[in-house]
């Protein structure tokens, strides 16, 4: 079965000049994806926008108004690190509805899993205010319409080196969607906490792993084989939603984590493992961050290649050159608060 993607010429518009989130992201992506010879190997996902009523699964119509107000006016800064352009709500609302297409084929089999180049990101994007360089929650919106076209139970997993704030706080209140983000702290945007756990009946459903710096590709692969694997097959999904951010790689311009694109690439092969085992392959990666451009490029470029099951990633940056913490005692107190 194929790999799916969705891509529109628009994201390019979203753009300012000497914003570390502008065009030139997506244009380094497509240009590593054409050096290793991968369009051939891909299915595009017709792009659209999405509708009024789907991103009304979060966001009300007076926050969709307002984006849209002030992107017919031109433009402008919502807050001092997000803004808009002439062409920044189509731009959005095509991300979301893309995604949500992108989805669709992969939960009804039409592709075996897919990669949404889009932008802008969407992690930081509350229900009603945009913030962190994002206009709407292109993944928490996916993943209600998941749920809407039969998937019962889905997961997310956030490995942006900033907290997806905006995602866990449209959907910690959702028992059958369970989110995970991995994120410096304390860092943008302040939150993230381990003891935040989800509201009401989905308390549980939200798991934080907030890091020191530095905690590098060892303490990602503890992580995971020791806490977010077990919790996902305690789970159970019928999809997994990826926010890939690459901005927690070593050499990003906004960040100290410490991966690298050879851990960057465990990730992805992890989930898609993952995937296989627990919903039949059933996974959907969407850009989030990632502002060094080589760091990015290669490291979306290893992630489309663990979705074709290729393994020959490149990672011409090397490893961290910080020592990494050591994970043990930290890893304990978060097996304890999620009971494994």
């Amino acid at each position: 079965m194929s790999t799916g993607y969705v891509y529109d010429s628009i994201f390019l518009q979203h753009t300012y000049p000497g914003h570390p989130e502008s065009a030139s992201r997506l244009e380094a992506i497509r240009e590593a994806i054409t050096e290793a010879d991968l369009w051939s190997s891909l299915t595009e996902v017709p792009s659209r926008l999405a509708t009024e009523e789907e991103l009304g699964y979060i966001h009300p119509l007076s926050h969709q108004n307002k984006i849209k107000e002030i992107s017919q006016g031109g433009g402008g800064f919502l807050d001092p690190d997000t803004y808009t352009t002439a062409h920044s709500y189509q731009a959005a609302a095509i991300a979301v509805g893309s995604l949500i297409d992108l989805t669709q084929a992969v939960l009804n089999g039409q592709h075996q899993n897919g990669f949404a180049l889009v932008r802008p990101p969407g992690h930081h994007a509350v229900k009603d205010r945009a913030m962190g360089f994002c206009l709407f929650s292109n993944v928490a919106i996916a993943a209600k319409a998941a749920q809407r076209a039969g998937a019962e139970r889905v997961a997310i997993v956030d490995f942006d080196v900033h907290h997806g704030n905006g995602t866990q706080y449209t959907v910690d209140d959702d028992p059958n969607i369970l989110f995970f983000s991995s994120h410096q702290y304390p860092y943008y945007p302040g939150t993230g906490r381990a003891d935040e756990l989800g509201r009401g009946k989905a308390k549980g459903m939200t798991v934080n792993f907030p890091l020191s710096i530095g905690v590098g590709d060892e303490g990602f692969k503890q992580l995971y084989s020791e806490i977010l694997i077990p919790l996902m097959h305690r789970f159970e999904p019928q999809l997994l939603l990826i926010s890939a951010g690459y901005d927690c790689h070593w050499n990003d311009p906004l960040a100290q984590l410490g991966l690298s694109l050879t851990g960057l690439a465990w990730i992805s092969q992890t989930l898609i493992s993952l995937a296989d085992e627990l919903c039949q392959g059933k996974i959907v990666f969407a850009l989030e961050g990632g502002y060094a451009l080589d760091a990015l490029s290669l490291g979306v470029t290893n992630s489309i290649k663990a979705l074709l099951s290729r393994t020959d990633f490149l990672d011409p940056l090397g490893q961290s050159p910080w020592p990494e913490p050591d994970m043990n005692a930290y890893l304990k107190q978060i097996k304890k608060l999620h009971r494994l």
